[in-house]
């Protein structure tokens, strides 16, 4: 019996949701979650079927984003989230008529709060720290210098450059 596409994807993302919550949920286990919030039953095999398309899609999304995409897009989410959060930080009268707040929130919520922008912003630093977008790449090769050991792309631009100067091996020991 072949599902309709929307059915399928609204199964699909009970599934992603099951498996984002536990990404290592069994199939009875994921079928009894979608059952639950499908409101109907699904076959054990038909799960098992869409728990590996879901795996699928996930790998070919992931493979195709840019790590700077994706970056992006997680410093979008943290925005939303900081912003949020610094509504409870800093509240105020005003702020609380903007954001739908009518209580003032306790000392301990506010600290709380707080605690949580440092770690997201951590967080984000961390990230963009293993992307590499810091990388102090003068210092990198000015350490590749001393060692004496030069990457190929590099050590090609030096020759091209010596070679454009008509600097010969008799004029660099000279120097």
């Amino acid at each position: 019996m072949k599902i309709v596409i929307e059915k399928e994807e609204f199964i699909k993302d009970l599934i992603r949701d099951g498996m984002a919550k536990d990404p290592l949920i069994t199939v009875r286990q994921m079928q009894t979650y979608v059952e639950d919030r499908a409101e109907r039953s699904i076959g054990d095999k038909y799960i098992l079927k869409m728990m590996r398309k879901v795996r699928r899609e996930a790998v070919v999304q992931s493979d195709r984003k840019k790590m700077n995409e994706r970056l992006a897009e997680v410093r979008e989410r943290f925005r939303v989230m900081i912003e949020h959060l610094n509504r409870i930080v800093f509240w105020n009268r005003n702020v609380a008529r903007y954001a739908k707040m009518f209580d003032e929130p306790k000392y301990r919520d506010k600290i709380n709060a707080a605690k949580a922008i440092g770690q997201l912003e951590l967080a984000l630093f961390r990230a963009e720290m293993d992307v590499g977008l810091y990388e102090n790449k003068q210092l990198a090769i000015s350490e590749m210098l001393k060692g004496g050991v030069l990457p190929t792309e590099l050590n090609e631009q030096v020759v091209g450059v010596f070679r454009k100067w008509k600097l010969g091996p008799q004029q660099i020991k000279q120097e």
